[in-house]
């Protein structure tokens, strides 16, 4: 991985931690967060300093981190719950 890319992924971790830990403590992400950080992921698939499954892999990876489970699992089991 090239340092560049790395730092790259480091900032985008950085932005998706912040997000999804609001996101989990029940708060409102900023519409100006979400806006900032799906640039940041369009700019570095351009730039070709990162593809599409580069980012889709850290979504997955800090998501697990910081809910504890996959994006699969937590939503099979949002939707359980909106059927009681």
């Amino acid at each position: 991985m090239t340092n560049i890319k790395e730092k790259f992924l480091k900032n985008l971790e950085a932005q998706l931690r912040e997000s999804m830990t609001v996101a989990r403590a029940g708060g409102k992400i900023a519409d100006a967060d979400k806006h900032r950080c799906e640039g940041f992921m369009q700019a570095g698939v351009e730039l070709e300093l990162v593809t599409d499954e580069d980012i889709q892999e850290l979504i997955k990876a800090v998501h697990v981190s910081v809910y504890g489970e996959s994006i699969t699992a937590r939503r099979g089991k949002e939707k359980l719950g909106s059927l009681h």
